[in-house]
């Protein structure tokens, strides 16, 4: 048709209601790739590489391999939860077993090989960004670290608070408070000390949670020749669904982490080699680490005084007697010379190998979303690499920060209740990891499609096949647990059942207490990514100098 003496081509009349221009416009700025030129933004983009580029030069390679199997040691075993797995009886062993080999195994190859690719500051968000683009790794990397300082904040922290009552003395409500700020500011500390200094801490937690466990497992063999043990009968090793559903998630929580120390790839001597030998060594540590304590605890403990807060440690003092002090007919313990002085120092040990868990969480968690933000997936100052210390020292305070709150807040709203207290902490912070997995996992298989001609120094054998196995196993898991986490009881007949301690017939506050967290984790990415791309910048865009040497600088110590 003519128009204005111009030929123009006649368009079809759409039918049917059209997106609004605005929420069209929002979903492509969050999922679609807009290859528009966007005024400013090539500039925006070089300034982020640039600001990124010099702030990674600061960073120092400190970790040796040695330090690297450690810091997982000291990252994965989590003591915490030893209790709250073994409260499913004999059938917790089996469900040990069986989230090892089908989901840790897995985790374990595919963290191998992406951190052997891409050893970059930043880890798992790297590996997202690289795979699915900058907001599926901003959510990722928020995700990951926000469950890090309330897990610190709360089931770690209130768990060291147990111990300490346990074995030394009870704290009133002024003494849980200090005795909470205190282990959370060391735990802080450690983390934002240079690193040279700062990986001791997980080493050393590392080496007392071995020699903890070593001596409570050969204590326990003692215990046992002396007043004998309850026997676990094939029966009890039955899995059942009513123990999936409460168990499964935190076992599934014990075997994270693996992927933690390729966060800090540009401070390792040597990561294409260290990241597959560590998570190798690391792994049969692990399997060991949890499987002897947790049988341990079911064959000296009667099944109806494990609680999932203060298994381990009841177990701990019930054999410590064997040094001296008694057991009651109620089951109270009471520790008399050697074994009271054994108690203390057992307290003692458990304490830092609780805060040095949480201070290696600090450092790796931090990392990824310092790293987040330098690529402008955040706010540029939480990244800042200090110059003096090397490591991202304002991340690490507000880790810290958060830790606090998160303390000081569920103290107040449990009222001293512990039990409420570690229950509701607990399942946030798994549920936070688990979400952030549902993206970490598949990107390995992403990019073994997009990025072929990626240099992988450790590569999972079986090719595509075995890739996709890798994958589905690791995110099914990811996402059974996800789905137990925030709605307890799910697919059983009467869910309410399935709350954890301290929330029995409380459903509505506890969805609040676990959903408020995520939802506002994604509400955060969104908008910033969103708000980001207004102003013309690309959010989360992949630095230019992404060699494995590039811009790091070497120093010895």
């Amino acid at each position: 048709m003519l128009r204005n003496g111009r030929r123009v081509e006649a368009t079809a009349h759409r039918v049917g209601p059209q997106p609004r221009p605005g929420i069209q416009r929002a979903l492509r700025d969050l999922f679609g790739s807009d290859r528009r030129p966007v005024p400013g933004r090539a500039e925006a983009d070089v300034a982020t590489e640039t600001v990124s580029t010099r702030e990674r030069a600061k960073l120092r390679r400190e970790l040796t391999r040695l330090d690297t199997v450690f810091f997982l040691i000291s990252a994965m075993v989590v003591v915490d939860t030893i209790g709250a797995i073994a409260v499913a009886g004999g059938e917790a062993f089996t469900w040990l077993v069986v989230l090892f080999v089908t989901f840790f195994v897995p985790s374990a190859l595919a963290s191998a090989e992406l951190g052997a690719a891409l050893p970059q500051e930043g880890g798992a968000y790297v590996w997202v960004r690289t795979a699915f683009g900058g907001y599926a790794g901003a959510l990722t990397s928020l995700l990951y670290w926000a469950g890090t300082p309330m897990w610190l904040g709360g089931s770690v922290a209130v768990v060291a608070m147990s111990v300490y009552e346990r074995f030394v003395a009870d704290l009133s409500a002024l003494g849980l408070f200090t005795f909470g700020a205190a282990f959370v500011a060391v735990a802080t500390l450690g983390a934002v000390v240079p690193l040279r200094y700062g990986k001791w801490v997980p080493t050393s937690g590392a080496v007392g949670q071995i020699l903890l466990l070593v001596v409570f497992t050969a204590t326990v063999v003692g215990y046992g020749l002396r007043h004998g043990v309850r026997g676990i009968g094939v029966g009890d090793l039955a899995p059942s669904t009513a123990a999936f559903v409460a168990v499964v998630p935190v076992l599934l929580y014990s075997f994270v982490g693996v992927e933690l120390p390729s966060t800090a790839g540009e401070e390792m001597r040597d990561p294409r080699r260290d990241i597959p030998v560590a998570i190798a060594r690391a792994g049969v540590g692990q399997a060991l680490m949890y499987a002897l304590p947790i049988l341990a605890v079911l064959v000296v403990l009667p099944a109806d005084r494990i609680s999932s807060l203060h298994g381990l440690i009841d177990a701990m003092k019930t054999v410590y007697t064997l040094y001296g002090g008694t057991v009651a007919a109620d089951g109270t313990v009471t520790l008399t010379g050697a074994g009271q002085a054994l108690g203390w120092v057992s307290a003692l040990a458990f304490v830092w190998v609780l805060l040095a868990s949480g201070s290696a969480w600090i450092m790796g968690a931090g990392r990824a979303q310092a790293a987040a933000c330098l690529d402008g997936a955040g706010p540029r100052v939480l990244g800042r690499i200090s110059a003096r210390t090397g490591v991202p020292v304002v991340m690490g305070l507000v880790s810290g920060a958060v830790s606090f709150v998160t303390m000081a807040v569920n103290l107040a709203v449990s009222r001293g209740d512990g039990q409420k207290y570690f229950s509701a902490t607990l399942t946030v912070s798994i549920a936070l990891v688990v979400l952030a997995y549902l993206l970490i996992y598949p990107s390995f298989l992403a990019l073994r499609l997009r990025r072929p001609d990626l240099d992988r120094p450790f590569r999972v054998p079986g090719g595509l096949p075995v890739a996709a196995l890798v994958t589905v196993a690791a995110g099914l898991w990811s996402a059974l647990a996800a789905a137990c986490l925030l709605w307890p009881g799910i697919g059983t007949a009467d869910p309410d059942s399935a709350l954890p301690a301290g929330f029995e017939g409380a459903r509505g506050e506890f969805e609040v207490l676990v959903l408020g967290p995520v939802l506002a984790v994604v509400g955060i990415v969104t908008a910033h990514h969103l708000w980001s791309r207004r102003r013309g910048g690309t959010p989360g865009r992949a630095p230019t100098d992404t060699g494995p040497e590039g811009a790091v600088r070497t120093c010895g110590g």
